[in-house]
């Protein structure tokens, strides 16, 4: 076939998959709150999004196996799916089927040059102008509730029609004093909309570092007032390790000073830095303790319950059906531990440290997305936090790097898919 007729094809597959996974991006961000709803059964938007831009990618040619990731897979499947043997009493197959669902997308990869001339550039870029949409919203949210006193304004999950909005309990409306916290007017809590600030501010400033940008990102992520960005971006500073760091942290450390001395008492500022004390044992009902501490009460409690648990846990969909006198959130690290025991826990916890292995991309944002990911909150179930890893670090072609990034090309190996495979 001549190059004057596959070169328009090839166009024309290029724009289709950058369509696609555009979609993909806004499934994990701006349209969390939707989904497909029949019954108790929820289907999110992020999760409706994967497999058919996988598919268009798979029909294009355009995708890769990942070898090991594929293994590791394997690996993480037969341990759940022993586990779930081992306690079919209490386990839930649902929960299995959804971790196996989750999951199987992070065994592929894009191949060189299916989006661009360079694919992590653009994927980049778009990835910042998400960012930049949601944090504008978010600070024309929090300014016009002093004008506009609607509940919508904050939550307008009641106006999506049942079927297509995503079930759960979320904690979307959250005052602080006489006004709420900004939740990004998209996302259904102030946490998570506050973690995607934190991400973007990271990609902006190893990337364009264009500082009006910077600067609106870095409003909404304050107006927030949720620690969750702040301490990814507390955690990214630290990468990479070497004498520097002592100098990036106190940098952060005199910039976030400055802005609490500047606009404390405006904006009650008071309110994010008292957050700390929540760690104390003492408080054990506080978001603090409840996120972070009695995960760890529960794990030490019942690592040993039975002959097996330390090994392979008490099965799918069980931490939440376990009773206990103190209140406990679901961290990946002790959803693992607790429901695929240790050899769930080093399992999974390879394939995602295999997934972000692309060293030609900056290592604070695959910190930051490791760290949300492993303790930040109950992500292992997570679409929007597993995806948006994909699209920012797992999907990319090996190889492709940001400009401003060393380019160095990985080592894991590749095995091309076949259009016949997807026929």
């Amino acid at each position: 076939m001549s190059d004057a007729v596959t070169a328009p094809r090839n166009h024309t597959q290029r724009r289709v998959l950058r369509v696609a996974l555009i979609l993909l991006l806004l499934s994990v961000t701006v349209l969390e709150r939707f989904g497909l709803t029949s019954g108790a059964v929820s289907v999110s938007a992020a999760m409706l999004a994967i497999y058919p831009f996988l598919g268009i990618a798979g029909l294009a040619g355009q995708l890769v196996l990942s070898l090991e990731r594929t293994l590791l897979y394997g690996v993480c499947m037969a341990v759940a799916l022993g586990s779930l043997l081992a306690n079919e009493q209490s386990s839930s197959f649902s929960s299995f089927a959804l971790l196996g669902a989750m999951y199987l997308p992070f065994v592929f990869v894009l191949r060189q040059g299916a989006l661009a001339d360079d694919d992590a550039s653009w994927i980049y870029a778009r990835f910042l102008d998400v960012c930049l949409l949601c944090a504008a919203a978010g600070v024309a949210q929090f300014a016009l509730q002093f004008v506009i006193h609607a509940h919508w304004l904050f939550d307008y999950s009641s106006y999506i029609p049942a079927p297509l909005r995503m079930n759960g309990i979320f904690n979307t409306v959250i005052p602080v004093g006489s006004f709420n916290k900004s939740n990004g007017f998209f996302f259904r809590e102030p946490s998570g909309f506050s973690y995607l600030m934190a991400l973007g501010l990271i990609v902006e400033t190893v990337t364009t570092r264009r500082p009006w940008r910077v600067a609106v990102m870095g409003a909404a992520l304050l107006l927030t007032y949720s620690g969750t960005g702040i301490l990814a971006l507390l955690l990214a500073s630290l990468y990479p390790f070497g004498v520097k760091t002592v100098l990036r942290v106190s940098g952060i450390a005199l910039a976030g000073a400055l802005v609490f001395w500047l606009l404390g008492d405006a904006l009650n500022l008071s309110f994010t830095l008292g957050r700390v004390n929540e760690f104390s044992s003492d408080s054990t009902q506080s978001s603090g303790y409840i996120r972070y501490i009695a995960p760890g009460r529960l794990v030490v409690e019942t690592f040993v319950d039975t002959p097996f648990s330390a090994f392979i846990g008490h099965g799918p969909g069980t931490i939440f059906r376990t009773l206990r006198s103190f209140e406990f959130h679901d961290p990946t690290w002790a959803k693992l531990l607790f429901e695929y025991g240790g050899l769930g826990f080093l399992g999974f916890l390879s394939l995602f440290l295999l997934t972000l292995r692309r060293r030609s991309l900056p290592v604070q944002l695959r910190a930051a997305l490791f760290w949300g990911w492993f303790v930040m909150g109950g992500h292992l179930l997570s679409p929007e936090q597993n995806f948006l890893t994909l699209v920012l670090v797992g999907l990319t072609p090996f190889g492709s790097a940001l400009a401003s990034a060393p380019a160095r090309t990985d080592s894991a190996r590749v095995a091309p898919l076949s259009r016949a495979a997807w026929a």
